[in-house]
């Protein structure tokens, strides 16, 4: 079975500012921090390309607690640029989407994210290459941790399925090949679930090698109790009540039909 770990990060461009971190403080410094984004040690599986290929290399030759500086050229990075990702994209396309093109301006194009190079006359010209591409970088990595039971790896699991795995409870049966994991509130309550769902059970598939997910969530009322009329509680309690009325209605009519049977027998 492949390692799974988890590592910390800061990756800049050579001589140049950092693009990417896992500490906030750091990203906070250097003026890229997102208040979307949850700054934590990453999970990932060496040799999986869940990191670009030069990082993913040397991951894969740390141990747990190793430190390293790595320098990796375009080609293990975010590759080389491509001409080919050049475009030339009609003024009115823009206009149909109530978009204003300016140089400089980053936009999504084909689903991919593009930057205006140039605006003249009827035509933009975008560019769809990484903003990274042919530039070399620099990573310093940590291996925080890495998992050392399957519990291990479904928690690594759950953090890259689901940001984290707090208040996420887990269960492996039949020699651990169905896994169950019950959801807390808030994850079953975001948009994202059903996709996070089934990336999940992809990768629980993929490396765990179990036949069954499932998934359980619980949901709970929290309206508050209702009051009726007479300032009785409804509800549950109002149910027990009356089943204990009809049972008592129940006992009087027996102790009326026996009173009336005496009653004739005397006669």
């Amino acid at each position: 079975m492949k390692n799974f770990i988890r590592i910390s990060y800061t990756g800049r461009i050579k001589d140049g500012r950092v693009f990417d971190t896992t500490d906030e403080n750091v990203a906070k410094d250097e003026g890229i921090y997102n208040d979307k984004r949850i700054y934590k040690s990453l999970c990932i599986i060496p040799s999986e390309g869940h990191v670009i290929k030069g990082l993913d290399e040397v991951l894969e030759t740390m141990s747990p607690g190793e430190t390293k500086v790595v320098e990796i050229a375009p080609e293990k990075a975010y590759g080389m640029r491509d001409p080919k990702l050049l475009k030339l994209v009609p003024h009115r396309i823009f206009k149909q989407q109530k978009i204003n093109p300016a140089p400089g301006m980053i936009f999504e194009l084909d689903g991919k994210p593009a930057k205006i190079q140039t605006v003249s006359g009827g035509r933009v010209r975008v560019d769809l290459n990484s903003e990274l591409a042919g530039k070399t970088v620099v990573f310093d990595v940590k291996v925080e941790d890495v998992a050392k039971t399957i519990n291990d790896r479904v928690k690594y699991l759950i953090e890259r399925g689901f940001n984290d795995s707090d208040e996420f409870e887990m269960k492996i049966t039949d020699e651990n090949k169905k896994l169950h994991i019950t959801l807390p509130q808030r994850a079953y309550k975001d948009s994202k679930v059903l996709v996070r769902r089934a990336s999940f059970a992809a990768e629980a598939f993929k490396y765990l090698d179990v036949l069954d997910v499932t998934f359980v969530e619980v949901w709970k009322n929290t309206a508050p109790e209702k009051k009726n009329a007479d300032g009785n509680e409804t509800g549950n309690k109002k149910i027990e009540k009356n089943e204990e009325g009809k049972e008592e209605d129940k006992k009087e009519k027996n102790r009326s039909n026996i009173k009336k049977t005496d009653e004739k027998n005397n006669r």
